[in-house]
């Protein structure tokens, strides 16, 4: 369904002068809320979320890909920047970041360290000079440490 929904809405944002950053498809009481990330050079106020939802909404609801209730939240990816793609964690390459998990990954459900690499299957993360591979499904949330 993720991807189906990119398909459809990523042309709509990118001809509104935005980035595309990503879209987290999540529950909300009993609807599916969809959290979708932009970005421009000069940055993401309030208005332009508004603006995107508005025309998120109407493609949403009159292209029905969706048949369930559903939340929709528009954001920018933050100053500390949420990372949900092989291109985040390879554009923040030695940076700090925070990874929080979906299940232990060497016993471990939070890591704090710097990317090293990122590959179609896993990211790389160094924590006190110990490398954790982390397949993307397994990360819950990911952010850069400012």
């Amino acid at each position: 369904m993720r991807n189906e929904i990119t398909n459809l809405i990523k042309p709509v944002i990118l001809s509104m002068g935005y980035e595309f950053w990503g879209l987290i498809i999540g529950q909300q009481n009993n609807h599916l809320k969809f959290t979708l990330y932009i970005d421009s050079g000069s940055g993401v106020n309030i208005d332009d979320c508004e603006k995107v939802s508005n025309q998120v909404t109407h493609l949403l609801d009159s292209e029905e890909v969706c048949n369930v209730d559903y939340v929709l939240e528009v954001s920018s990816p933050g100053f500390d920047r949420i990372l949900i793609t092989q291109d985040h964690f390879k554009r923040y390459l030695n940076e700090k970041v925070k990874v929080k998990l979906k299940w232990l990954v060497n016993n471990r459900k939070n890591i704090n360290g710097v990317i090293k690499s990122a590959n179609s299957e896993y990211v790389l993360i160094n924590e006190n000079n110990e490398n954790y591979e982390i397949k993307y499904d397994s990360i819950d949330s990911a952010r850069l440490k400012i």
